[in-house]
């Protein structure tokens, strides 16, 4: 009885990174397993976080900033596992740079909803933030503190930590 009870608490403390997907552009993190319960925070397509597997369809999930800050609930079938093959047949996980959103020519920087000036705004940041960047080029995907994604900024407007 010891040791089904200890192998069932292993399962249960396995926690994944993943990234939300969702067609509707966002998912919801609820306070309980179950549509029924109350909303406590949505996060966007694109955002990564770590999760536990429940065995109902559903799965705690945490920040991806740190994986012991519990959220809510979001179900399962919303997030995808990130792993990335390496030439050693390994596993490794999206890795962003962290930055600084600065313009000096103002005091915010656009982040829009695509890579260029023809996709709207999806948010404002002030010069300052913390930001964590992924990408390469003109237009970089932008994400916030928690790992949220937020959208593209030009790479002019972003300045990386040392």
């Amino acid at each position: 009885m010891m040791i089904l009870m200890a192998s069932m608490m292993t399962v249960d403390a396995q926690r994944y990174y993943g990234r939300v997907q969702d067609a509707d552009g966002y998912t919801n993190i609820r306070r309980g397993p179950s549509t029924s319960t109350s909303i406590v925070r949505q996060y966007q397509s694109g955002a990564y976080l770590y999760y536990t597997p429940q065995k109902n369809g559903w799965s705690k999930v945490y920040s991806s900033k740190t994986s012991s800050s519990y959220m809510g609930y979001m179900h399962t079938s919303r997030i995808v596992r990130v792993t990335n093959s390496n030439n050693n047949g390994g596993t490794t996980t999206t890795t962003k740079r962290k930055g600084v959103a600065y313009d000096p020519n103002d005091t915010y920087i656009n982040v829009r909803k695509g890579p260029g000036t023809k996709y709207a705004i999806a948010s404002q940041l002030l010069n300052g933030v913390t930001i964590y960047i992924e990408g390469s080029g003109k237009w970089l995907k932008v994400y916030d503190e928690d790992m949220r994604y937020l959208g593209y900024a030009h790479q002019s407007v972003v300045r990386y930590n040392q």
